[in-house]
């Protein structure tokens, strides 16, 4: 994707778009087992693990495994899903605990903490006679070497929010699509109606809160925020202890509380996007992977697309995200391992993996672009091309306790919503957090 051709910063044409425990809650595969088939001594079975495992996702990886059999009848392929919400701690315990398993999907809100735990083989000796590595987009090559420069995993796909409206309800009742936090709580709360089992916005506020919670503090934060380093501002003070960072948090609470339903505060991905897809909500924020589930849900006249919303000094911050395929330390296959993975990322498997998924390419060829300039990809390029308004801030992946931060916010937001802590406490126990982790860093 031409567009995708940065400079050598992550951010500002990031197009894109850019998660119980074993026992009971894994979904296996059409090809997966509780224990490895029985095969001929000279095939070799891989286990392989996906973390973001959705219908139409899980339907393509097969669609690619079946291929790769067939070109490689020396590899059988096991392709493993763990329940969407608690996928990755259930392949953080494969890892640990050296199971049957020779590669996994690594995202990176995860890589970091495996890589700290010498879980991740390193992937330097095969990139280093992979050319396709250097044909990669500038993001995902930033991407894949964000743990101290180095490759422990080839994303497979970048990921970027934006904001999904319902074109038909606005329409109807006049609404102008919202630009700030403050326009979107307004028409939200134009568009809630409890009687019907009909709210203004899919809340998320189970596993995955941070990201909204970290967004609109951010956005509260102006032109503050460090874009290397996005829970301080350039001052060095943590955006929790930011002067309106007290507004942005309350605002996050009516927007529950006033535009949501209630049971919101325990949804995860899958609950948000049903919601919106079934009618009940009449925003959403999300990445771009969920575009096809709504296409195939609503009619193009009843859903759109928008830039994410701005905080107060007209300023909005995304961040890019990353997942892809990584190879366990244990893994006594892991030559089998990267050949299916190199399979997997080349351009032409890799472009029918994300075209079918929403999802951008890892490749920066131009075939691409025009997917991103009309449509439901156009706030892409919108935000894009406005680097002064939206900003691209770095996740604060490379801390190794972001995954801690990631669930606190989680419990601790819900104590919030719930009113049982003050927007004081949140923030000064995450003020606390951040200002530890840049301590020990």
């Amino acid at each position: 994707m031409m567009l995708i051709l940065i400079g050598k910063a992550l951010y500002p044409l990031s197009l894109i778009i850019m998660v119980s425990f074993l026992s009971g809650c894994m979904q296996i595969g059409m090809r997966s087992e509780e224990t490895e088939p029985t095969t001929a001594p000279s095939k070799v079975t891989l286990k392989v693990v996906q973390s973001l495992a959705t219908p139409l996702r899980t339907e393509q990886l097969e669609k690619l495994i079946e291929h790769f059999e067939k070109e490689h009848p020396e590899i059988n392929i096991m392709l493993v899903s763990p329940d969407y919400d608690s996928a990755d701690e259930t392949i953080l315990t494969m890892l640990k605990n050296k199971e049957i398993v020779d590669i996994v999907e690594a995202r990176d809100i995860t890589v970091h903490e495996y890589v700290s735990q010498g879980l991740l083989a390193s992937l330097e000796s095969y990139i280093a006679k992979w050319s396709n590595f250097t044909l990669l987009s500038e993001n995902a090559r930033m991407m894949a070497r964000d743990v101290a420069n180095h490759v422990y995993y080839i994303p497979s796909s970048l990921y970027q929010m934006q904001l999904y409206y319902r074109k038909d309800w606005f329409d109807a009742k006049a609404l102008q699509t919202p630009e700030t936090w403050e326009q979107l709580f307004f028409v939200g709360k134009q568009l809630t109606r409890p009687e019907v089992e009909q709210y203004g916005f899919a809340f998320r506020g189970g596993l995955g809160a941070a990201n909204m919670l970290s967004s609109i503090i951010q956005d509260y934060n102006g032109n503050q925020v460090s874009s290397d380093d996005s829970m301080f501002n350039a001052d060095g003070s943590t955006i929790f202890a930011g002067e309106r960072s007290p507004e942005a948090l309350e605002l996050y609470r009516k927007i529950y509380v006033e535009t949501s339903h209630p049971s919101s505060i325990d949804w995860g991905f899958r609950e948000q996007v049903k919601a919106f897809v079934d009618g009940k909500a009449a925003m959403l924020i999300q990445d771009s992977d969920v575009i096809a589930m709504i296409q195939e849900k609503l009619k193009e006249s009843e859903w759109a697309t928008a830039p994410l919303p701005t905080g107060p000094q007209g300023v909005s911050h995304y961040n890019v995200g990353a997942a892809g395929w990584g190879i366990a330390q244990h893994s006594r296959h892991k030559e089998e391992a990267w050949t299916f993975i190199s399979y997997l990322s080349s351009l032409e498997n890799n472009r029918a993996f994300t075209d079918a998924t929403g999802v951008v390419s890892i490749y920066s060829d131009a075939p691409g672009a025009e997917k991103y300039s009309v449509g439901p990809y156009a706030p892409y390029m919108l935000m894009a091309n406005n680097p002064i308004r939206y900003r691209g801030v770095k996740r604060p992946s490379q801390y190794t306790k972001y995954s801690e931060y990631y669930k606190m916010s989680t419990i601790a937001g819900r104590q919030f919503l719930q009113d049982t802590i003050s927007a004081e406490t949140l923030l000064k126990q995450f003020d606390d957090f951040w200002l530890r982790q840049r301590e020990h860093r």
